[in-house]
């Protein structure tokens, strides 16, 4: 098999093989270049970006951390008024009690004077004014028949 042509086809599987080593060669280099371009990229993302996104990041804590003092202010202030709003409604009810209770001390009281002092003083009245009547209703009869004068 010593044909001419061997090494021919010889000399273009090497020539193949070459340029197939050129290309993975030239595949890798381009690689590492765009490698190198995307690590340069990210630097300069990272350059221009971070420092906003840590600002950002620091605004947000703050906020969390005002946030969360809120809510802890108002939960104490919740209880606060929940609190005086318990003794203003036990003032009130005791405020409530005591005029209810005076309020029927007083009518108790009233009612009393009323037995005690107005009624009898009524019927003394009523029996000094039958008295009064009738020495009215006496003289007015006595002027009445007495005889008259003559002069």
């Amino acid at each position: 098999m010593d044909s001419p042509l061997v090494p021919v086809f010889v000399a273009i599987i090497a020539i193949a093989a070459l340029m197939q080593a050129v290309f993975v060669a030239g595949l890798a280099i381009a690689m590492r270049t765009a490698n190198v371009r995307m690590a340069e990229l990210q630097e300069t993302l990272d350059r221009e970006i971070a420092k906003p996104v840590a600002q950002m990041t620091r605004m947000a804590d703050l906020a969390v951390r005002a946030s969360e003092q809120t809510l802890v202010h108002a939960q104490s202030m919740g209880a606060v008024v929940e609190e005086a709003s318990a003794k203003i409604e036990s003032v009130i009810g005791d405020v409530t009690r005591k005029l209810q209770a005076a309020g029927e001390d007083l009518e108790e009281t009233a009612e009393e004077i009323e037995a005690d002092v107005i009624q009898p003083a009524r019927d003394q009245l009523s029996g000094v004014a039958a008295l009064f009547r009738g020495v009215q209703r006496a003289m007015e009869v006595w002027r009445e028949t007495a005889p008259t004068r003559r002069d």
